[in-house]
């Protein structure tokens, strides 16, 4: 009997459960109703269709991951492998990944990338604490607070019969030494037989999750049990990000190249069982405003420069060509804005005498040596006023440029904002 018709039957006895309420039975009726719901939506999702998997373009999609080459080669050998078998029409079950690595390491986000490129949706279980396996297979009527269970929810919220579903930190359920029942109920849906009919408590129906393509993730192997370990043949260590991939996550952040748009999850985050995810974000997000700060210090710096630029061409025909070189370089290679504007004063001191010192007059020069110096002083006075008057554009262009930065400054402040308030 086809999972469709174990649904189908079960939509029929609820639909007969319903027809023969008495009046007075609300909270019956819409416990039933709910259920037909569900079953329905059930039904849909075993009707599905889901698009094939384009190499190329999975290669692509794997390859906005930062880091990871190995692992990114790893998927796409085993996506040649099962496109070779679909080929030749060779039965292959979905292949069970289990990924390891330390919290934060960025296990979440290569399963949603995994998902997008295998063209399937995702839908995350998180284990960390479970130790009742009503968690993933529900509880029938007789418990408190029942639902179906995290399984046959993945396939109705999904709308698919073969989603990714990322069982997240398998390693942190209760009584992880010890046969618990969520052990064994993991054990019967990572089977490629056993989960073909899984029974979940609640809608009282055996599901079929053999095409399921499951990802199991965990931070310790040694906490696996051996039978469920040797469930997940296909094992991928996660190392994690170097400084600087993750310096190159966050210019293509901040340069915007927005990353995956499942690159940061709201949901994840918000989820407090999910503190690996959390944690990951938040080193990823100092890691982003760190290099904000100091892309935009060195923003400001080369500001100050041209500013300083532009004043020693003002008075350029003060200074002898290799002694304007010589401050045009030191501008050029200053590290910090006090360093500049030293140099600044420096060479701006050095014009005051010749603008504001007229030579002294002897008493025994003659009428035409009297005119050439009063001649003089009168061209110095004009040039100080031309410089006052550079100064004063040259003020006024420091503000512009200041106001132009600050203008950018306040955009990607406020684009990074954007992304944080979504983030939280």
């Amino acid at each position: 009997m086809t999972v469709i018709n174990r649904l189908n039957a079960k939509k029929t006895e609820l639909e007969v459960r319903l027809n023969n309420l008495y009046h007075g039975g609300s909270n019956r009726r819409e416990t039933l109703e709910y259920k037909i719901k569900k079953v329905e939506e059930l039904i849909a999702a075993y009707q599905s269709t889901s698009a094939p998997v384009n190499l190329s373009e999975a290669e692509k999609i794997l390859s906005q991951q930062v880091g990871f080459e190995e692992q990114k080669r790893r998927i796409l050998n085993s996506l040649r492998i099962k496109g070779y078998c679909e080929q030749r029409n060779i039965q292959q079950h979905p292949q069970i990944l289990c990924l390891i690595g330390p919290p934060g390491v960025g296990k979440t986000t290569f399963a949603q990338l995994l998902a997008r490129a295998l063209k399937k949706k995702f839908f995350l279980v998180a284990l960390g604490g479970a130790s009742d396996n009503s968690l993933l297979v529900g509880a029938n009527e007789s418990s408190s607070g029942t639902e179906m269970g995290q399984l046959a929810k993945a396939l109705a919220e999904t709308k698919s019969h073969n989603p990714l579903i990322l069982l997240d930190e398998i390693d942190k359920v209760g009584s992880y030494k010890a046969g618990s029942a969520i052990h064994g109920c993991l054990n019967s849906v990572l089977d490629s037989v056993q989960n073909q009919e899984v029974l979940d408590h609640y809608l009282d129906v055996k599901l079929d999750f053999s095409k399921v393509t499951f990802v199991v993730t965990a931070n310790d192997l040694n906490k696996i049990p051996d039978y469920l370990f040797s469930k997940t043949p296909a094992i991928i260590n996660l190392s994690g990000y170097n400084i600087d991939q993750k310096k190159e996550i966050a210019n293509k952040f901040i340069e915007g190249q927005i990353i995956s748009a499942d690159f940061f999850n709201v949901d994840l985050e918000d989820n407090p069982e999910n503190k690996s995810e959390k944690k990951e974000l938040e080193i990823l997000r100092k890691e982003l405003e760190k290099l904000k700060g100091e892309k935009n210090s060195q923003s400001e710096l080369k500001a100050i420069k041209l500013n300083s630029l532009l004043v020693l061409r003002q008075v350029r025909g003060q200074f002898a060509e290799k002694e304007y070189l010589d401050y045009e370089g030191k501008i050029n290679t200053a590290l910090s804005r006090e360093e500049i504007e030293i140099i600044e004063k420096n060479f701006l001191l050095k014009i005051k005498p010749k603008n504001t010192s007229p030579k002294p007059v002897k008493e025994n020069k003659d009428k035409k040596e009297k005119d050439e110096l009063a001649e003089i002083e009168q061209r110095n006075k004009i040039l100080s006023g031309q410089l006052q008057l550079n100064n004063s554009e040259i003020a006024k262009l420091k503000r512009e440029i200041q106001n132009l930065q600050e203008q950018k400054n306040n955009d990607k402040i406020l684009s990074v904002a954007i992304i944080t308030t979504l983030i939280i």
